[in-house]
């Protein structure tokens, strides 16, 4: 009897400890505040400059004067935007990109080792512009980022993608637990991208594939290690909060899968340290994800299913959505080469459209001043004003309008159906009827000219028409017999 009770007590126990871990999360969700974090990838370094892959700590230092002068206008663009804080990893790079904003706003650089660089492992020295050594360095997270976060980089000090997860999350933490609200946090590219694709509610995969970061390039996050992030803008792309219907299947199965995954991680981590306490009470905390975690994914699949039916068009670009992703990319600031391109044009005539030269390792941009401008999201990229550097621009009229406006200013459309003999039969009938009253063997006249407008093939005695002046359109001997018409008359 006495064991019935022990096993019955035991079993409350593990109730009462599940149900107040769920209370716990419940709580901590609900309390939770969202708060606004920047990254910025670091100024070309030295290993940037030589293309090759370069992760090891410290790393080599930022280039001069190139680098030293994306630091420098970084910083500028950058400074106005509120920041409270200031993160860099323990890498160099990120540090001496960091040290002219710091300057300017008076603030000291904390340095998160969480923040540092993917190790490439067997693939530290490859070339990072191509080769074997450059997709066996991306394919990894790639795959992380798509829910297979057991991937492993050979040699890597980031054993797989739990392991990258981890560390950068407890970077995450630590800038929420700071109490700052509107962070800045100088990375390294692969880090960024990888990170944000894997974590955020709204990814844009392709955004990986066709607008990977240069240096300096900026990606802005807004939301909370408990709820979840958002993507706001992508490197001046602006990300819509709303993804679409697969996206967002696609958002549901990358949790479900990777909910186990990170709790199974967290326990065996916490029992390599030797701490029992901390591994039970991740062995709690996982098993509830766990448990929760098909529950979430039913629920959420059947609401994305019945919003996609009662609002099919809900995924479909509008004239809001657009209008949307302007509004959530205003605090994201434009890379370097963008400013100064924008700079360099304020005092130009407003011409329309001007293509810029592409940033140091990033893609190319167009620097759209007109108020036409409209943004592009989802893999599409904004456009940038000179007199509003660090946001974009409003959408105006579609260029359709525009083109059917300028269309219709230009006049109708004459379009040339007359033959070159039309022509001619047409400019001897003005001549003809310059002098009403000109006499009737000015008419025979013509017909002579008409008649000496061909002439007979010898071999098959077909009629030809004669050679005659394509670009003025009238015969010379039509002319001469008006002038003829018009002496006559006088």
């Amino acid at each position: 009897m006495r064991g019935l009770h022990h096993r019955l007590f035991g079993r409350l126990a593990v109730v009462l400890a599940v149900l107040t871990a769920a209370l716990v999360f419940a709580a901590s969700a609900l309390a939770a505040a969202n708060i606004s974090v920047t990254f910025v990838r670091h100024a070309e370094s030295q290993a940037n400059a030589d293309g090759i892959i370069n992760t090891q700590v410290p790393g080599p230092n930022i280039t001069n004067p190139v680098g030293t002068q994306q630091a420098i206008d970084i910083a500028a663009a950058l400074a106005g935007n509120g920041y409270d804080g200031i993160y860099a990893s323990d890498m160099v790079r990120t540090q001496q990109t960091a040290a002219p904003l710091a300057t300017l706003l008076g603030k000291p650089v904390t340095i998160l080792p969480g923040l540092h660089e993917i190790s490439a492992g067997i693939y530290e020295g490859s070339s990072e512009d191509d080769g074997l050594g450059r997709l066996g360095y991306a394919l990894s997270p790639l795959l992380w980022t798509l829910g297979a976060r057991g991937v492993p980089i050979p040699g890597s000090t980031d054993p797989d993608g739990n392991a990258f997860e981890a560390r950068v999350n407890g970077a995450m933490q630590a800038i929420y637990d700071s109490g700052d609200v509107n962070a800045v946090a100088f990375s390294h590219g692969a880090t960024i991208m990888f990170w944000t694709m894997m974590n955020v509610d709204n990814p844009d995969l392709g955004l990986l594939l066709t607008h990977q970061l240069g240096n300096t390039g900026v990606v802005v996050v807004q939301g909370n290690p408990e709820d979840g992030w958002k993507l706001v803008s992508w490197d001046g792309v602006a990300v819509d909060p709303d993804p679409s219907f697969v996206t967002k299947l696609f958002v549901n199965f990358r949790d479900l899968v990777t909910t186990p995954q990170a709790a199974a991680y967290a326990v065996g981590q916490a029992l390599q340290s030797g701490d029992l306490i901390k591994a039970a009470s991740e062995f709690v905390r996982g098993t509830v994800a766990t448990l929760w975690a098909p529950i979430k994914f039913g629920v959420s699949v059947v609401g994305d299913v019945i919003d996609l039916l009662l609002n099919p068009t809900a995924t479909q670009p509008t004239d809001s959505v657009t209008q949307l992703k302007t509004a959530v990319a205003d605090s994201a600031p434009q890379p370097t080469v963008r400013l100064s391109a924008a700079a360099a044009e304020s005092d130009a005539p407003d011409t329309g459209t001007v293509d810029s030269a592409p940033p140091s390792g990033g893609a190319s941009l167009t620097l759209v001043k007109s108020a036409a401008a409209e943004p592009v999201g989802s893999g599409g990229q904004t456009g940038d004003t000179a007199a509003n550097p660090t946001g974009v621009v409003a959408p105006g009229p579609s260029d359709g309008a525009e083109d059917e406006r300028s269309r219709t200013d230009a006049g109708p459309d004459v379009t040339p159906t007359a033959t070159a003999t039309d022509a001619d039969t047409e400019t001897d009938r003005d001549d003809a009827a310059v002098e009403p009253g000109a006499p009737k063997a000015d008419a025979a006249a013509a017909e002579q000219d008409d008649s000496e407008g061909t002439t007979t093939d010898p071999d098959d005695g077909d009629k030809t028409p004669a050679a005659s002046t394509a670009d003025s359109g009238a015969s010379p001997a039509a002319s001469d017999s008006a002038d003829e018409a018009q002496q006559n008359a006088a």
